[in-house]
């Protein structure tokens, strides 16, 4: 603001700075580098962690918000009359046969309103639904790897136990996931399901959308669901726990707060820095200003409006590239909202670093008055502190130089590591977060997992002969190369209503060999000392208030018995033990076998999963049998731990090899201060340098003495990095191996590669721009370089 009485110098100020950003092209695209890599790793981690969130919305919303199994035709239709749902629709699954070719293929019977529904699963990309008995819709991997690429009319050949013979193909779906478990979805009409030998009238699943659902919560949705199953006749629905989880999700700002903290103070350590430097560089001209009559006030405002205006370059730059790979990689997850909300915060979070970043350069600038400008030396020592009779050579003058502006010295250096600190703590994490470990919690005696899957409720397949017998485990050991079968769950779905509320959940017996464990993650009350009690998950008895000591009843098929809830344990201390790669069938209640025989006498064996050890020799052979086995058996599935491995190896590469990204970018910050410190070390030590090696320094010294300053940096930041890094990721380490590992505290592994590579890179760029830096002097003659003025 210019006072009335105050000269406006605004225009003198502006051409000032003008000049000498035109002046400084050098500390001008280094500034401009370091803001734009801050605001791009600021927008670009907003703009990919929005997506994603926006990607799981989109993928429950307009869906379905329930699902009744076991349903006939009639019911479906009665649903699709209650004028509350703006969608339902018809399912059947069939279930899995084994092709001649080699393909599990997953036959489905479903309606246009189900297409609709689960349009993320499988999407009808041309064509119609089949209508006749000879008619299917197939997916284009199933067409290009066994139709011979057959197109809507053409006739492909099915050759499974059930269908078998010419199918005309009245439509193409795309199919997720097909390729990589080499199952192929098979849509089947109407004619087709009624004729197969194994229809039941009763074995629909109705999939039921609400009107204006995004205004219902989950509380309203379930209780008009179940009045409608009373109202009815129908069975209790199953609620889509996926759609409550993520339709009305908020964004968690926490993780996008902790990368913009740590590129503010990248960011403003490299800025400040660059700035100083440049100040240093140019205080006598400051000083020439002030003795014509410029105020502190004035180069304040010259200095303000280059920082400003390279700031603004470098914000643009990065926000606009942050944007356009954010929408590039992670289109599908776009969200205008989400889009504004993080540009707007990288624009100003980024504003912010740069107006704090100056401030210091600018009161140096300022505070210095004309006479101490032209006596100023950018390092002031101390000379009582000097020893006396310092041996020289390039090794100790090399020392010297590194320890002549401390300031300088502690902004490389903390840039450098920082970086090197998040590379240890994440590189650490994903060591210590090994797919094969966690995988071994799933299978802890071999590598194939067998398990009861049935269309019928698990209690009438079990009532009914489980599959899982002992004539089953006979035909498994008899392959060559299988060397046990264990069983590794026995297990039921029970319902109980506590609180005026209906739970459910898979609830396995107690036994020698998971009793321990259980008992281990015990965090309130007693294990289950007899038929009449249980123990419930900590999530259960949190969300629903649910208390030891309470009377619940426990319903399994028609039986239903009161039972007390003895003691909760904690979900985050046992294995997650289901099948899939998102399990939702992992106990959520323990109880004793008694109770299990006393709810269901007609049912001799409850295994509901065997673990298959194999010799590792022989493993493609014990795979290939044991798929033979599954398919001519019904009821049941095959599972390898390598499905569970690949999954974890995704997210390892997906999560942990984003923040090993984001350490290599924020190390760039350090790159960008070594780099402009070199350069600037450069231009000011001409005339020293020259003047060392008129009095008999050699050029091979000169070289030395320049590669021992920068290993000096390489060092120190080396032993910041494990001063600092290593108590980090071993404390976070030892925190995430309890959650990773129920319980357990995993043994500390040091990143050996990862840190191995981070060393080396850092050593080598030093001797780089050391060599670099001493060719470029050579290309001036030694008398050029006397009379360069500093």
């Amino acid at each position: 603001m210019t006072w009335p009485f105050e000269n406006d110098t605004s225009a003198i100020t502006k051409k000032l700075a003008k000049k000498s950003l035109q002046s400084e092209k050098r500390r001008n695209l280094m500034v401009v580098i370091a803001v734009a890599l801050a605001a791009f790793l600021i927008c670009f981690t907003g703009i990919v962690a929005t997506s994603l969130t926006q990607m799981q919305r989109n993928q429950v919303v307009d869906t379905y918000e329930a699902v009744w199994l076991g349903v006939e035709e009639n019911d479906i239709e009665t649903l699709k009359g209650l004028p509350e749902f703006e969608r339902v629709g018809g399912y059947y699954m069939l279930g899995e046969e084994l092709s001649e070719q080699g393909y599990h293929a997953s036959y489905v019977y479903n309606d246009a309103e189900m297409m609709e529904i689960g349009r993320d699963q499988m999407k009808l990309l041309e064509g119609n639904l089949p209508q006749k008995a000879n008619e299917v819709v197939v997916s284009e991997y199933f067409l290009s790897t066994y139709g011979n690429n057959a197109k809507i009319g053409d006739s492909v050949t099915l050759d499974t136990e059930s269908f078998h013979g010419d199918y005309v193909v009245t439509g193409i779906m795309d199919s997720v996931n097909e390729k990589e478990a080499n199952t192929c979805a098979i849509i089947l009409s109407k004619a087709a399901l009624t004729e197969w030998k194994g229809f039941d009238p009763a074995g629909y699943r109705a999939y039921v959308h609400f009107k204006n659902s995004d205004q219902l919560g989950e509380e309203l949705i379930t209780s008009y669901c179940r009045e409608i199953a009373e109202e009815y006749q129908l069975p209790n629905p199953s609620m889509n726990n996926k759609y409550f989880a993520y339709a009305s999700k908020s964004f968690d700002f926490l993780p996008i707060v902790g990368v913009i903290v740590i590129v503010l103070i990248g960011g403003y350590i490299v800025i400040q820095s660059i700035f100083r430097i440049s100040i240093n560089d140019k205080i006598r001209s400051y000083g020439q200003l002030r003795t014509i009559g410029a105020t502190p006030k004035q180069i304040k405002r010259i200095v303000k409006r280059e920082g400003r205006k390279l700031g603004s370059i470098g914000i643009l730059v990065g926000t606009v590239l942050g944007v356009c790979c954010g929408f590039l990689l992670f289109s599908k997850g776009f969200n205008a909202v989400s889009y504004v909300v993080m540009v707007s915060l990288t624009l100003i979070s980024s504003w912010i670093m740069v107006s704090i970043s100056i401030r210091k350069p600018v009161k140096i600038a300022a505070g210095i008055s004309p006479i101490e400008a032209v006596r100023f030396t950018p390092v002031q020592k101390d000379i009582r502190s000097r020893k006396k009779n310092i041996k020289l050579n390039p090794v100790s003058m090399g020392i010297a130089n590194f320890k002549r502006d401390r300031k300088k010295t502690i902004s490389i250096i903390a840039s450098l590591s920082l970086g090197g600190i998040i590379l240890l703590v994440v590189s650490s994490m994903v060591l210590l977060r090994s797919p094969e470990a966690l995988a071994r919690q799933i299978y802890p005696y071999g590598d194939y997992k067998i398990y009861l899957h049935s269309e019928l409720a698990v209690e009438e397949a079990m009532a009914a002969g489980n599959p899982l017998n002992e004539k089953l485990k006979q035909e498994i050991l008899a392959i060559d190369g299988v060397t046990d079968v264990i069983t590794k769950r026995q297990s039921l779905h029970i319902n109980y209503r506590a609180n005026g509320i209906d739970e459910a959940g898979w609830c396995d017996i107690l036994t020698e060999q998971n009793y321990s464990a259980v008992e281990a993650a015990l965090i309130e009350g007693t294990m289950p000392a007899d038929a009449h009690s249980i123990i419930i998950d900590s999530h259960t008895s949190n969300r629903d208030n649910i208390r030891v000591g309470e009377t619940v009843e426990v319903t399994s098929g028609k039986s239903t018995i009161p039972v007390t809830i003895s003691g909760v344990f904690d979900n985050d201390s046992i294995p997650t033990d289901g099948h899939g790669t998102v399990p939702v069938d992992s106990p959520l209640e323990f109880a004793t076998e008694a109770l299990f025989h006393e709810l269901h006498p007609e049912i001799a064996s409850f295994d509901y999963s065997w673990n298959i050890a194999s010799d590792p020799k022989k493993a493609d052979n014990v795979e290939s049998e044991l798929k033979n086995i599954v398919a001519t058996h019904t009821d049941i599935a095959l599972e390898n731990i390598d499905t569970i491995i690949e999954y974890e190896k995704n997210i390892n590469s997906f999560v942990f090899g984003s923040m090993e990204v984001l350490s290599w970018l924020v190390f760039l910050f350090g790159v960008i201060n070594l780099i402009n410190t070199t350069l600037s070390n450069q231009m000011s030590r001409k005339q020293e340098n020259s003047v060392l090696r008129s009095i008999g320094l050699t050029q091979k010294q000169l070289c030395k003495m320049n590669i021992c300053e920068g290993l000096c940096y390489a060092f120190f930041a080396t032993l910041a990095t494990l001063i600092v890094g290593l108590p980090a990721s071993i404390f976070a380490c030892s925190k995430f191996s309890v959650g990773a590992f129920a319980g357990k505290v995993v043994p500390y592994k040091f990143p050996v590669l990862e840190m191995g590579l981070f060393i080396l890179v850092l050593f080598g760029m030093e001797l780089i721009l050391s060599v670099w830096t001493i060719r470029r002097q050579k290309k001036q003659s030694l008398i050029e370089q006397m009379r360069a003025m500093e």
